[in-house]
């Protein structure tokens, strides 16, 4: 049984009641206090990327991921639209005096970062698609194959991993980079998505990296 919140009356719950129907999937609606769609032990948080861009910014995308791993087994994220949609957007209704270009770029590597941040520091399964149709069409999916029992394939390790943080692990197979340094790259800038938005010059902030580096 796929269950909807209740509060959810979108074009994506109406694709969703639609393509469950036809895949004979039972669907019900009533509230949920964490997440958007649930099956069984499966939550997914709907959002387009103008509302995932604000929950971003305002932090509150953040505590929403926390309430789902507390909850439920498997968890994802699900953001569908156009980003340089989203951003002008934002822009047309921020009264911020900061120039449209500095803030598109901004707002491109604040969704970016969030979605690199999703990756690397959470269990959250992160999906970004175009259309409210394919988002029903990636949700339905992921409630038809559920019940399946599925081998689970082992990932293969090419190298003996340093650390308990594949973001630290990562970072320290540059050489020159230690443990220390990208200990005190990822306090900085948080995720390996921002790091890699930082210029030559931020970088070499961190004590140790210089400009060869």
């Amino acid at each position: 049984m796929l269950t909807i919140d209740s509060r959810e009356n979108s074009a994506l719950s109406i694709e969703v009641e639609k393509k469950a129907k036809a895949l004979n999937i039972a669907t019900k609606k009533e509230f949920i206090e964490v997440g958007d769609y649930v099956f069984s032990d499966v939550c997914f948080e709907a959002k387009s990327v103008v509302d995932f861009l604000g929950s971003v910014m305002s932090k509150r995308l953040w505590t929403q991921i926390d309430n789902m791993d507390r909850y439920y087994q498997t968890n994802v994220v699900i953001i569908h639209g156009s980003l340089d949609e989203a951003i002008m957007n934002v822009i047309e209704n921020s009264e911020s005096k900061m120039p449209i270009g500095t803030r598109s770029i901004m707002l491109n590597n604040k969704f970016l970062g969030a979605i690199g941040r999703l990756i690397l520091d959470t269990d959250v399964k992160p999906v970004w698609v175009e259309t409210e149709e394919e988002a029903a069409l990636v949700i339905t999916a992921v409630c038809k194959m559920k019940p399946m029992t599925r081998d689970v394939i082992a990932p293969q390790v090419f190298k003996r991993l340093t650390t308990d943080d594949l973001r630290l692990d990562l970072l320290s197979s540059i050489k020159g980079v230690s443990i220390k340094k990208a200990k005190e790259l990822i306090k900085q800038f948080g995720s390996i998505m921002e790091i890699g938005e930082c210029s030559e010059y931020e970088l070499q902030a961190i004590e140790g990296i210089g400009e060869t580096l």
